[in-house]
């Protein structure tokens, strides 16, 4: 018996296409798929079954109209996409059976996404091409993670390894389906089919299978999801780590049905994370064990440093009208040392403070702070002629003697690396943080700080440097002409990070130097704040 051929109109009045009948019989009305010819170049639809009218919301008339074209359905940047799959399924017959997924919209804008396969259909008119497309709505639960069939073979290829594979517990037969992927991680035989729950169940460890069956059990009572890592011992007797994800799956009368999840071998990854969790640790004793030799020799390094100076003052007091000329400069040279090491061994020991302090936070105003400084440094003021400006200063939570250390150390140096013959002028300002002006990305975003800026018309420093400066015993300058022991700043940056902030310089060409630190407005009192 002949197969009937149907007829269909390919835009002018009068003229038809006689297409292939093998293809025509797969284009169904009543069929799941959205099935469409299409003509190029105009993209004109010849023809659209019940489906494709169905789904993007159109008549038989309208999809008859000869000035409906398939762009109409096609968002707007995807065209070029579609002519692209048009050169590959003209040239090689496999593309045929590979998709690619288009954004359609239907008529009244909606847009939903589609996979849409095509293929060439044979034509007499060498000036026009036809295409046979059928499109399926993508009708997942969740928006698949891939464009295309190229895209859907790599994101598999993810999960076509040893480490990961899939499984599904038929409830009433207890009967257990695996993946390839299951059975490299179990490392048993892939013709082993006699799969159920016990044997499953049989490779946890043994340390481990009380909290698996609890985990389970509450997947059944509870409805909740199955999250549970555990390990087990493979049929070579090797232990790996499983991080297991599954749900109970139940028919439409709520009757559970099967358990359908996945297993992933994260062993590789649990071992890195701890060796790199093990590495802070070890990191984080030795810098404390660093702390507190820093702390017990330099508080042991006070006694004899006090018998040098007494001893030094004695002599001085006793033998100064005999000590002349070399002698004289010896004992000078040797009393500037010892106050040298002095000031060496306090700025060890504020450094070492900051991360062993037990003080609470507090309300802290800055704006007395500042004044109490600017009372401590009165007489340095006053010999120089600095002048200090301030705004508005926030009140925060702080600790008040570290707040008071940070901004001392900061215009101390402000004063210290003044230029020849200039007055210093310090200034002080604060305003509200904001991520277009602050280097706030390295600070959490949920949380509100505050910008204070010190900025200064001394002597600057080189671009290069700006980091360095708060490193411990950097010093940019010899100590014959700027004195001090290259810690102040180290100390600084170790306060502001304690107060979850962030401090960093800025030279200013030809000015001087900025010094910015941002503090958050609240901190909260925790066992973690001095660990």
């Amino acid at each position: 018996m002949d197969t009937q051929i149907p007829e269909i109109i390919a835009g002018n009045e009068g003229k038809k296409e006689i297409l292939d009948s093998a293809i025509l019989n797969s284009i169904s009305n009543g069929g799941p798929s959205l099935v469409a010819v299409i003509r190029m170049p105009d993209m004109k639809v010849l023809f659209a079954n019940d489906t494709f009218k169905y789904y993007l919301g159109y008549s038989v008339n309208e999809t008859a109209d000869p000035i409906f074209h398939f762009t109409d359905v096609l968002v707007n940047d995807q065209t070029a996409r579609l002519l692209y799959q048009f050169s590959f399924v003209k040239k090689d017959m496999a593309s045929r059976s590979r998709f690619v997924i288009y954004q359609l919209k239907n008529k009244n804008g909606e847009i939903a996404p589609f996979y849409l396969y095509a293929a060439p259909i044979p034509s007499d008119d060498p000036d026009e091409q036809l295409y046979h497309l059928v499109m399926h709505p993508d009708l997942s639960k969740w928006k698949m993670p891939f464009t295309s069939f190229n895209t859907h073979e790599l994101f598999l290829e993810q999960f076509n390894s040893e480490d990961f594979g899939t499984f599904e517990w038929l409830i009433s037969t207890d009967k257990i389906f695996w993946s390839v992927g299951i059975y490299h991680i179990f490392e048993v035989d892939e013709n082993f089919h006699d799969l159920k729950m016990d044997f499953g169940f049989s490779f946890v460890h043994p340390s481990d299978k009380q909290r698996v069956s609890i985990a389970v059990k509450d997947c059944f009572d509870k409805g909740s999801e199955l999250r549970v890592e555990f390990r087990i011992i493979t049929a070579l007797k090797k232990i790996k780590t499983i991080n297991c994800l599954g749900k109970v799956i139940k028919d439409i009368d709520g009757n559970q049905v099967k358990l359908a999840g996945s297993l992933r071998d994260v062993t590789g990854q649990r071992l890195i994370e701890n060796s790199l969790k093990n590495k802070v640790e070890e990191l984080n004793h030795t810098n404390k064990e660093l702390e507190e030799f820093a702390y017990i020799a330099s508080h042991d390094m006070q006694e004899p440093l006090r018998k040098i100076t007494t001893f030094s003052d004695r002599l001085h007091d006793k033998y100064k009208d005999v000590l002349t000329g070399d002698g004289a400069m010896y004992l000078a040279r040797m009393t500037a040392s010892a106050e040298n090491m002095r000031n060496l061994i306090n700025d060890l020991l504020d450094f070492s403070r900051v991360s062993k302090n037990t003080l609470p936070y507090e309300r802290v105003d800055l704006n007395v702070i500042l004044q109490q400084v600017k009372t401590d440094l009165e007489l340095i003021i006053e010999e120089t002629g600095t002048v200090i400006t301030s705004g508005e200063l926030p009140v925060i939570d702080a600790i008040p003697s570290q707040m008071k250390q940070l901004l001392t150390n900061i215009i101390n140096n402000a004063i210290k690396f003044h230029k020849e013959g200039v007055t210093p002028i310090v200034n002080v300002v604060a305003e509200a943080a904001n991520d277009k002006t602050d280097r706030k990305e390295n600070l959490p975003k949920d949380i509100d700080y505050c910008r204070i800026e010190i900025t200064d018309n001394g002597i600057g420093f080189e671009d290069e440097y700006a980091t360095r400066i708060f490193q411990v015993f950097q010093r940019l300058h010899g100590k014959s002409e700027y004195p001090g022991s290259g810690i102040g700043l180290a100390i600084c940056k170790k306060i502001v990070e304690y107060h979850q902030g962030l401090i960093y310089a800025e030279n200013i060409e030809g000015t001087g130097a900025r010094f910015v630190f941002l503090l958050p407005l609240q901190l909260h009192n925790t066992k973690e704040q001095h660990s």
